[in-house]
């Protein structure tokens, strides 16, 4: 009778999160997400927050702390304001 080959172990979360990190070249669920964004919206929310334009084309993880703060803060301010424009209709939009 043949014998099962065993099957590797499961990665941990805290691995399998590396890993995908790694694949999308970020260090972070933020980071990635920010990472990934259109030039046009980076510029819009680097705008918001007074950072340079080279920040525009930066990965979060190299910005400093102090601009990731200010970078962070923006998008707080834009998402609440934002939400109740966005169920407005066009034709309410005048």
């Amino acid at each position: 009778m043949a014998q099962a080959k065993a099957k590797p172990a499961a990665p941990s979360a805290a691995e399998s999160l590396a890993n995908i990190h790694a694949l999308f070249n970020a260090q972070s669920r933020g980071g990635m997400m920010y990472d990934h964004l259109p030039q046009e919206v980076r510029a819009t929310l680097c705008f918001g927050a007074r950072l340079s334009r080279n920040h525009v084309s930066m990965k979060l993880a190299d910005m400093n702390d102090v601009d990731r703060a200010k970078l962070h803060r923006t998008i707080n301010k834009l998402g609440e304001s934002l939400k109740n424009l966005q169920s407005c209709p066009l034709s309410e939009f005048h």
